[in-house]
Protein backbone atom coordinates (compact mmCIF):
# COMPACT_ATOMS: atom_id res chain seq x y z
CA UNK A 1 0.00 0.00 0.00
CA UNK A 2 2.84 2.58 0.94
CA UNK A 3 4.36 1.86 -2.73
CA UNK A 4 1.57 2.69 -5.04
CA UNK A 5 1.32 6.38 -3.82
CA UNK A 6 5.57 6.58 -4.89
CA UNK A 7 4.46 4.76 -8.11
CA UNK A 8 2.17 7.64 -8.66
CA UNK A 9 4.51 10.46 -7.82
CA UNK A 10 7.24 9.09 -9.56
CA UNK A 11 4.66 8.37 -12.80
CA UNK A 12 3.86 12.03 -12.17
CA UNK A 13 7.54 13.83 -11.97
CA UNK A 14 8.44 11.52 -15.19
CA UNK A 15 5.72 13.02 -16.78
CA UNK A 16 6.45 16.50 -15.73
CA UNK A 17 9.54 16.03 -17.08
CA UNK A 18 9.32 14.32 -20.28
CA UNK A 19 7.96 17.79 -22.39
CA UNK A 20 10.58 20.00 -20.70
CA UNK A 21 12.68 17.79 -22.46
CA UNK A 22 11.19 18.02 -26.26
CA UNK A 23 10.85 21.47 -25.63
CA UNK A 24 14.75 21.77 -25.18
CA UNK A 25 14.64 19.55 -28.50
CA UNK A 26 12.38 21.72 -30.11
CA UNK A 27 14.35 24.86 -29.28
CA UNK A 28 17.77 23.43 -30.97
CA UNK A 29 16.09 21.94 -33.83
CA UNK A 30 14.66 25.96 -34.54
CA UNK A 31 18.12 26.73 -34.13
CA UNK A 32 19.76 24.71 -36.60
CA UNK A 33 17.05 25.28 -39.17
CA UNK A 34 17.49 29.18 -38.81
CA UNK A 35 20.95 28.64 -38.89
CA UNK A 36 20.21 26.79 -42.19
CA UNK A 37 18.54 29.45 -43.56
CA UNK A 38 20.99 32.29 -42.71
CA UNK A 39 23.72 30.04 -44.40
CA UNK A 40 21.50 29.39 -47.15
CA UNK A 41 21.14 33.23 -47.30
CA UNK A 42 24.29 34.17 -47.65
CA UNK A 43 25.41 31.25 -50.48
CA UNK A 44 22.76 33.24 -52.08
CA UNK A 45 24.09 36.54 -51.75
CA UNK A 46 27.90 35.64 -52.49
CA UNK A 47 26.81 34.00 -55.53
CA UNK A 48 25.06 37.22 -56.43
CA UNK A 49 27.89 39.15 -55.90
CA UNK A 50 30.05 36.92 -57.60
CA UNK A 51 27.44 36.48 -60.17
CA UNK A 52 27.72 40.17 -60.06
CA UNK A 53 31.16 40.48 -60.61
CA UNK A 54 31.33 38.58 -63.40
CA UNK A 55 28.91 41.11 -65.36
CA UNK A 56 30.82 43.62 -64.27
CA UNK A 57 34.43 42.69 -65.56
CA UNK A 58 32.42 40.86 -68.60
CA UNK A 59 31.06 44.24 -69.99
CA UNK A 60 34.53 46.42 -69.17
CA UNK A 61 35.86 43.46 -71.26
CA UNK A 62 33.31 43.99 -73.86
CA UNK A 63 33.76 47.72 -73.84
CA UNK A 64 37.31 47.39 -73.90
CA UNK A 65 37.33 45.00 -77.26
CA UNK A 66 34.64 47.60 -78.68
CA UNK A 67 37.12 50.78 -78.19
CA UNK A 68 40.13 48.37 -79.51
CA UNK A 69 38.37 47.43 -82.56
CA UNK A 70 36.87 50.71 -83.42
CA UNK A 71 40.52 52.19 -82.40
CA UNK A 72 42.08 49.35 -84.88
CA UNK A 73 39.59 50.12 -87.88
CA UNK A 74 40.41 54.24 -87.53
CA UNK A 75 44.07 53.29 -87.75
CA UNK A 76 43.81 51.01 -90.53
CA UNK A 77 41.03 52.96 -92.30
CA UNK A 78 44.24 55.86 -91.83
CA UNK A 79 46.56 53.79 -92.91
CA UNK A 80 44.98 52.30 -96.09
CA UNK A 81 43.82 56.15 -96.90
CA UNK A 82 47.21 57.26 -96.95
CA UNK A 83 48.68 54.53 -98.98
CA UNK A 84 45.77 55.59 -102.07
CA UNK A 85 46.89 59.31 -101.10
CA UNK A 86 50.71 58.53 -102.20
CA UNK A 87 51.30 61.19 -104.98
CA UNK A 88 53.15 60.64 -107.71
CA UNK A 89 56.78 61.68 -107.41
CA UNK A 90 57.73 65.18 -108.24
CA UNK A 91 59.94 65.73 -111.13
CA UNK A 92 63.64 66.27 -111.13
CA UNK A 93 64.31 69.97 -111.16
CA UNK A 94 68.53 71.49 -112.35
CA UNK A 95 69.10 74.85 -112.83
CA UNK A 96 71.50 74.83 -115.30
CA UNK A 97 73.82 78.05 -114.78
CA UNK A 98 76.39 79.02 -118.04
CA UNK A 99 78.43 81.77 -118.79
CA UNK A 100 78.24 84.00 -121.62
CA UNK A 101 79.43 86.97 -123.17
CA UNK A 102 77.68 89.88 -124.14
CA UNK A 103 78.76 93.49 -124.83
CA UNK A 104 82.14 92.38 -123.89
CA UNK A 105 80.60 91.27 -120.51
CA UNK A 106 80.40 87.86 -118.51
CA UNK A 107 76.68 86.70 -117.82
CA UNK A 108 75.35 84.05 -116.15
CA UNK A 109 72.40 82.46 -117.81
CA UNK A 110 70.27 80.13 -115.70
CA UNK A 111 68.45 77.62 -117.92
CA UNK A 112 65.59 75.28 -115.66
CA UNK A 113 65.98 71.67 -117.12
CA UNK A 114 62.80 69.23 -115.41
CA UNK A 115 62.90 65.81 -115.64
CA UNK A 116 60.24 63.05 -114.81
CA UNK A 117 61.14 61.07 -111.84
CA UNK A 118 62.06 57.96 -114.18
CA UNK A 119 64.51 60.17 -116.09
CA UNK A 120 65.96 62.04 -113.84
CA UNK A 121 66.55 59.16 -110.84
CA UNK A 122 66.99 55.83 -112.18
CA UNK A 123 69.24 52.68 -110.71
CA UNK A 124 69.74 54.70 -107.54
CA UNK A 125 71.51 57.57 -109.39
CA UNK A 126 70.93 60.71 -110.48
CA UNK A 127 70.94 61.30 -113.94
CA UNK A 128 71.86 64.52 -116.42
CA UNK A 129 70.49 64.93 -120.09
CA UNK A 130 74.23 65.50 -121.43
CA UNK A 131 73.71 66.46 -125.16
CA UNK A 132 72.68 70.49 -123.62
CA UNK A 133 75.73 71.21 -121.77
CA UNK A 134 78.13 69.58 -124.74
CA UNK A 135 76.92 72.22 -127.36
CA UNK A 136 77.59 74.77 -124.68
CA UNK A 137 80.90 73.49 -124.02
CA UNK A 138 81.90 73.53 -128.24
CA UNK A 139 81.38 69.94 -128.54
CA UNK A 140 79.60 68.18 -131.75
CA UNK A 141 77.70 65.09 -131.15
CA UNK A 142 78.66 62.10 -133.96
CA UNK A 143 77.57 58.56 -133.36
CA UNK A 144 74.46 56.61 -133.45
CA UNK A 145 72.04 54.86 -131.09
CA UNK A 146 74.68 52.19 -129.86
CA UNK A 147 77.72 54.57 -129.19
CA UNK A 148 77.21 58.49 -128.85
CA UNK A 149 80.00 60.52 -128.77
CA UNK A 150 81.08 64.04 -128.35
CA UNK A 151 84.20 65.61 -129.81
CA UNK A 152 85.23 69.16 -128.75
CA UNK A 153 85.91 70.99 -131.50
CA UNK A 154 89.43 72.67 -131.24
CA UNK A 155 91.55 70.54 -128.79
CA UNK A 156 90.03 66.87 -130.10
CA UNK A 157 88.95 65.86 -126.87
CA UNK A 158 85.96 63.52 -126.62
CA UNK A 159 83.85 61.27 -124.55
CA UNK A 160 82.15 58.32 -126.19
CA UNK A 161 79.16 56.54 -124.33
CA UNK A 162 78.04 52.79 -125.10
CA UNK A 163 74.07 53.04 -124.66
CA UNK A 164 72.96 51.04 -121.75
CA UNK A 165 75.60 50.11 -120.47
CA UNK A 166 77.57 51.28 -117.79
CA UNK A 167 81.09 52.20 -119.89
CA UNK A 168 82.31 55.10 -121.75
CA UNK A 169 85.76 56.27 -123.15
CA UNK A 170 87.28 59.47 -122.49
CA UNK A 171 89.61 60.45 -125.04
CA UNK A 172 90.88 56.42 -125.48
CA UNK A 173 90.90 55.50 -121.63
CA UNK A 174 87.85 52.95 -120.70
CA UNK A 175 85.75 53.96 -118.19
CA UNK A 176 83.02 52.47 -115.92
CA UNK A 177 80.24 54.40 -114.71
CA UNK A 178 78.36 53.80 -111.39
CA UNK A 179 74.99 53.15 -113.31
CA UNK A 180 74.34 52.58 -117.24
CA UNK A 181 73.70 55.55 -119.36
CA UNK A 182 70.26 55.39 -121.51
CA UNK A 183 69.18 57.22 -124.69
CA UNK A 184 65.47 58.83 -124.71
CA UNK A 185 63.28 58.85 -128.04
CA UNK A 186 64.94 62.27 -128.73
CA UNK A 187 68.00 61.05 -128.93
CA UNK A 188 69.27 62.66 -125.92
CA UNK A 189 71.59 60.76 -123.66
CA UNK A 190 71.38 60.53 -119.29
CA UNK A 191 74.36 59.57 -117.75
CA UNK A 192 74.94 59.49 -113.95
CA UNK A 193 75.94 62.68 -112.22
CA UNK A 194 78.38 61.20 -109.98
CA UNK A 195 80.29 60.24 -113.28
CA UNK A 196 79.91 63.40 -114.61
CA UNK A 197 80.83 65.23 -111.91
CA UNK A 198 84.46 62.97 -111.08
CA UNK A 199 85.36 63.38 -114.76
CA UNK A 200 85.03 66.60 -115.72
CA UNK A 201 87.17 69.77 -114.87
CA UNK A 202 84.55 72.34 -115.49
CA UNK A 203 81.26 71.02 -114.21
CA UNK A 204 79.89 71.53 -110.29
CA UNK A 205 76.60 70.16 -109.33
CA UNK A 206 75.09 71.32 -105.59
CA UNK A 207 71.78 70.13 -103.83
CA UNK A 208 69.25 72.06 -102.28
CA UNK A 209 69.31 70.66 -98.25
CA UNK A 210 65.86 70.96 -98.40
CA UNK A 211 64.93 69.11 -101.71
CA UNK A 212 67.33 66.84 -103.05
CA UNK A 213 65.55 67.12 -106.38
CA UNK A 214 66.52 70.46 -107.16
CA UNK A 215 69.85 70.28 -108.16
CA UNK A 216 71.76 73.25 -109.29
CA UNK A 217 74.91 72.46 -112.53
CA UNK A 218 77.39 75.62 -112.86
CA UNK A 219 79.09 75.19 -116.16
CA UNK A 220 82.11 76.80 -115.90
CA UNK A 221 84.14 78.72 -118.88
CA UNK A 222 87.09 77.08 -119.65
CA UNK A 223 89.66 78.10 -122.47
CA UNK A 224 90.46 76.43 -125.97
CA UNK A 225 93.61 75.07 -124.82
CA UNK A 226 91.70 74.32 -121.29
CA UNK A 227 90.85 70.05 -120.54
CA UNK A 228 87.62 69.79 -120.57
CA UNK A 229 88.26 66.07 -119.28
CA UNK A 230 90.28 65.23 -116.17
CA UNK A 231 91.50 61.75 -117.85
CA UNK A 232 93.74 63.14 -120.96
CA UNK A 233 95.57 60.65 -122.68
CA UNK A 234 98.75 58.63 -121.64
CA UNK A 235 102.11 58.97 -123.43
CA UNK A 236 103.53 55.65 -123.76
CA UNK A 237 106.50 55.08 -121.43
CA UNK A 238 109.93 54.06 -123.50
CA UNK A 239 111.68 51.60 -121.70
CA UNK A 240 114.10 53.88 -119.31
CA UNK A 241 117.28 52.83 -117.56
CA UNK A 242 117.42 53.74 -114.19
CA UNK A 243 120.78 55.32 -114.49
CA UNK A 244 119.82 57.72 -116.75
CA UNK A 245 116.68 58.53 -114.19
CA UNK A 246 117.19 62.07 -112.01
CA UNK A 247 115.72 60.93 -109.32
CA UNK A 248 117.85 57.61 -108.77
CA UNK A 249 120.73 58.36 -106.41
CA UNK A 250 124.08 57.79 -107.90
CA UNK A 251 125.17 55.89 -105.31
CA UNK A 252 123.85 52.55 -105.83
CA UNK A 253 121.51 50.15 -103.93
CA UNK A 254 123.10 48.03 -100.93
CA UNK A 255 121.93 44.93 -99.54
CA UNK A 256 123.18 43.19 -96.30
CA UNK A 257 121.85 40.21 -97.87
CA UNK A 258 123.26 39.10 -101.79
CA UNK A 259 119.99 39.44 -103.92
CA UNK A 260 121.87 39.54 -106.96
CA UNK A 261 119.67 36.41 -108.48
CA UNK A 262 116.85 38.26 -107.75
CA UNK A 263 117.97 41.58 -109.09
CA UNK A 264 116.19 41.41 -112.46
CA UNK A 265 112.84 40.89 -110.65
CA UNK A 266 112.75 44.57 -108.71
CA UNK A 267 111.44 45.73 -112.41
CA UNK A 268 109.55 44.25 -114.52
CA UNK A 269 110.44 43.57 -118.81
CA UNK A 270 110.44 47.11 -120.78
CA UNK A 271 107.64 45.60 -123.31
CA UNK A 272 105.13 44.65 -120.81
CA UNK A 273 105.59 47.32 -118.46
CA UNK A 274 101.85 48.94 -118.47
CA UNK A 275 100.51 45.61 -117.31
CA UNK A 276 102.51 46.10 -113.81
CA UNK A 277 101.25 49.72 -113.57
CA UNK A 278 98.00 49.87 -114.07
CA UNK A 279 95.75 51.65 -112.18
CA UNK A 280 93.16 49.79 -110.30
CA UNK A 281 90.12 51.61 -107.78
CA UNK A 282 86.36 51.81 -107.78
CA UNK A 283 86.46 54.24 -110.82
CA UNK A 284 88.96 52.18 -112.34
CA UNK A 285 88.05 48.51 -112.36
CA UNK A 286 89.48 45.37 -113.89
CA UNK A 287 88.92 44.76 -117.64
CA UNK A 288 87.17 42.02 -117.33
CA UNK A 289 85.89 41.92 -114.10
CA UNK A 290 86.69 38.49 -113.40
CA UNK A 291 90.31 39.03 -114.95
CA UNK A 292 93.04 36.15 -113.74
CA UNK A 293 96.31 36.74 -113.99
CA UNK A 294 98.58 34.46 -116.28
CA UNK A 295 101.40 33.50 -113.83
CA UNK A 296 100.45 32.79 -110.76
CA UNK A 297 103.25 31.71 -108.33
CA UNK A 298 103.51 30.42 -104.88
CA UNK A 299 104.50 32.58 -102.05
CA UNK A 300 107.35 31.56 -99.77
CA UNK A 301 106.82 33.74 -96.88
CA UNK A 302 102.87 32.82 -96.32
CA UNK A 303 101.42 32.76 -92.73
CA UNK A 304 102.12 29.11 -91.77
CA UNK A 305 98.50 29.20 -89.87
CA UNK A 306 96.15 26.52 -92.09
CA UNK A 307 95.75 29.03 -94.63
CA UNK A 308 95.92 28.80 -98.41
CA UNK A 309 99.48 29.55 -100.27
CA UNK A 310 99.18 32.48 -101.42
CA UNK A 311 100.06 33.56 -104.69
CA UNK A 312 101.29 36.81 -107.09
CA UNK A 313 102.47 37.16 -110.68
CA UNK A 314 105.71 35.91 -111.59
CA UNK A 315 107.57 39.39 -111.05
CA UNK A 316 106.26 40.48 -107.91
CA UNK A 317 106.30 36.99 -106.23
CA UNK A 318 110.41 36.97 -106.89
CA UNK A 319 110.41 40.70 -105.94
CA UNK A 320 108.73 40.04 -102.50
CA UNK A 321 110.49 37.29 -101.53
CA UNK A 322 113.29 39.19 -101.92
CA UNK A 323 112.22 42.03 -99.95
CA UNK A 324 111.19 39.60 -96.91
CA UNK A 325 114.63 38.22 -97.24
CA UNK A 326 116.40 41.57 -96.72
CA UNK A 327 114.18 42.36 -94.29
CA UNK A 328 115.41 39.19 -92.07
CA UNK A 329 119.04 40.51 -92.74
CA UNK A 330 118.21 43.68 -91.14
CA UNK A 331 116.47 42.08 -88.26
CA UNK A 332 113.20 42.44 -89.40
CA UNK A 333 111.51 39.26 -88.88
CA UNK A 334 107.52 38.05 -88.38
CA UNK A 335 106.28 39.53 -91.16
CA UNK A 336 104.49 37.10 -93.25
CA UNK A 337 101.97 37.22 -96.33
CA UNK A 338 98.61 36.89 -95.13
CA UNK A 339 96.84 37.56 -98.16
CA UNK A 340 97.65 38.13 -101.80
CA UNK A 341 95.76 36.79 -105.06
CA UNK A 342 92.25 37.06 -104.36
CA UNK A 343 89.73 35.62 -107.45
CA UNK A 344 86.25 37.61 -108.13
CA UNK A 345 84.63 34.87 -106.41
CA UNK A 346 86.65 35.33 -102.74
CA UNK A 347 86.67 39.14 -103.31
CA UNK A 348 82.85 39.49 -103.61
CA UNK A 349 82.37 37.23 -100.65
CA UNK A 350 84.71 39.43 -98.24
CA UNK A 351 82.60 42.61 -99.63
CA UNK A 352 79.48 40.88 -99.07
CA UNK A 353 80.60 39.86 -95.29
CA UNK A 354 81.67 43.48 -94.40
CA UNK A 355 79.35 45.34 -96.27
CA UNK A 356 76.76 43.24 -94.20
CA UNK A 357 78.65 43.83 -91.19
CA UNK A 358 78.57 47.69 -90.92
CA UNK A 359 75.14 47.89 -93.02
CA UNK A 360 76.58 50.00 -95.95
CA UNK A 361 78.40 49.02 -99.35
CA UNK A 362 79.62 52.55 -99.16
CA UNK A 363 81.12 52.59 -95.84
CA UNK A 364 82.19 48.58 -96.65
CA UNK A 365 84.45 49.99 -99.83
CA UNK A 366 86.65 51.97 -97.60
CA UNK A 367 88.32 49.22 -96.75
CA UNK A 368 87.14 46.09 -98.65
CA UNK A 369 87.27 46.80 -102.25
CA UNK A 370 84.53 45.89 -104.10
CA UNK A 371 84.58 42.52 -106.48
CA UNK A 372 86.94 43.55 -109.88
CA UNK A 373 87.84 46.99 -108.15
CA UNK A 374 90.65 45.02 -106.10
CA UNK A 375 94.38 45.27 -106.46
CA UNK A 376 94.48 41.88 -104.62
CA UNK A 377 92.62 40.31 -107.85
CA UNK A 378 95.36 41.68 -110.26
CA UNK A 379 98.06 39.33 -108.50
CA UNK A 380 99.86 42.94 -107.70
CA UNK A 381 98.92 43.58 -104.37
CA UNK A 382 99.57 41.90 -101.07
CA UNK A 383 98.63 41.95 -97.60
CA UNK A 384 101.84 41.10 -94.87
CA UNK A 385 102.17 42.10 -91.16
CA UNK A 386 103.60 40.56 -87.67
CA UNK A 387 101.36 37.86 -86.38
CA UNK A 388 101.12 40.13 -83.28
CA UNK A 389 100.24 43.78 -84.80
CA UNK A 390 97.60 41.73 -87.29
CA UNK A 391 96.12 43.91 -90.01
CA UNK A 392 95.39 47.19 -88.33
CA UNK A 393 97.06 50.98 -88.76
CA UNK A 394 99.20 50.32 -85.67
CA UNK A 395 101.43 48.41 -87.46
CA UNK A 396 102.82 51.64 -89.04
CA UNK A 397 104.54 52.57 -86.07
CA UNK A 398 106.46 49.43 -85.15
CA UNK A 399 109.93 48.86 -86.14
CA UNK A 400 108.73 45.84 -89.32
CA UNK A 401 105.77 48.82 -90.59
CA UNK A 402 108.29 51.37 -90.51
CA UNK A 403 111.02 49.72 -92.18
CA UNK A 404 108.58 48.11 -95.20
CA UNK A 405 107.42 51.32 -96.31
CA UNK A 406 111.01 52.95 -96.14
CA UNK A 407 112.90 50.18 -98.38
CA UNK A 408 109.42 48.93 -100.16
CA UNK A 409 110.76 51.12 -103.44
CA UNK A 410 114.42 49.64 -103.56
CA UNK A 411 112.21 46.20 -104.57
CA UNK A 412 109.05 47.89 -106.92
CA UNK A 413 106.61 47.93 -104.48
CA UNK A 414 104.76 51.09 -102.99
CA UNK A 415 102.62 51.15 -99.28
CA UNK A 416 99.75 51.88 -101.76
CA UNK A 417 96.97 53.37 -99.51
CA UNK A 418 99.05 55.70 -97.50
CA UNK A 419 97.87 58.30 -94.71
CA UNK A 420 97.62 61.37 -96.01
CA UNK A 421 96.69 60.16 -99.07
CA UNK A 422 92.61 58.71 -97.69
CA UNK A 423 90.62 61.70 -99.67
CA UNK A 424 92.34 60.64 -103.02
CA UNK A 425 92.65 56.82 -102.97
CA UNK A 426 88.73 56.52 -101.14
CA UNK A 427 90.80 54.19 -99.03
CA UNK A 428 91.41 54.06 -95.49
CA UNK A 429 95.27 54.09 -94.54
CA UNK A 430 96.22 50.33 -94.80
CA UNK A 431 100.30 50.01 -93.54
CA UNK A 432 100.13 46.20 -94.47
CA UNK A 433 99.17 46.87 -98.17
CA UNK A 434 101.62 47.12 -100.80
CA UNK A 435 101.71 46.50 -104.67
CA UNK A 436 104.49 46.58 -107.18
CA UNK A 437 104.69 48.63 -109.65
CA UNK A 438 108.80 48.45 -110.61
CA UNK A 439 111.12 49.48 -108.86
CA UNK A 440 111.61 52.31 -111.41
CA UNK A 441 108.11 54.19 -110.83
CA UNK A 442 108.15 53.25 -107.49
CA UNK A 443 110.97 55.16 -106.44
CA UNK A 444 109.86 57.96 -108.75
CA UNK A 445 106.48 58.13 -106.55
CA UNK A 446 107.95 58.29 -103.21
CA UNK A 447 111.03 61.07 -104.79
CA UNK A 448 107.41 63.29 -105.68
CA UNK A 449 105.82 61.91 -102.76
CA UNK A 450 102.49 60.55 -104.73
CA UNK A 451 100.51 57.86 -104.48
CA UNK A 452 99.38 56.03 -107.71
CA UNK A 453 96.28 57.64 -108.67
CA UNK A 454 98.45 61.55 -108.28
CA UNK A 455 101.42 59.23 -110.67
CA UNK A 456 99.07 58.78 -113.44
CA UNK A 457 97.60 62.27 -113.47
CA UNK A 458 101.05 64.45 -113.23
CA UNK A 459 103.57 62.42 -114.28
CA UNK A 460 101.81 60.06 -116.65
CA UNK A 461 99.18 62.01 -118.21
CA UNK A 462 101.61 65.35 -118.75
Amino acid sequence: MNNRPNNQNNQRNRNNQQPRYNQRSQTRGSSNYVNHLSRQKQLRQQRHRRTSLLAAYGSRVLMFLFFFAAISGVCLALFFFSLTSIKTPKDVLYTVNTVEIKNNREITVSTPVSLPRSEGFSNGQYYFPVNNIMQKMDFVIVGDRNEFSFVRNKSGEYIKFVTNTNIAYINDEKCYMPAPSFLDGNNIIYAPLEFLENNFENLAFSFDEKNKDRITVDVGNIKDSEPCFKIQKTKKLPASQESDAPYFSSEPVYFKADLSDYEIYFNPPAESSDEYLVLINQFNPLDPQDYVPPDLTDLTDTRQDGRATQQLRYYPAKALEAFLIEARANGISGVTVTSAYRSFAFQSQLFNDEAARVGSEDIAATSVARPGQSEHQSGLGVDMHTYSSGAAQEFGNTPEGKWLAENAHNFGFILRYAADKIDITGVKYEPWHFRYVGRYHATKMRSLGLCLEEYWVQVLGE
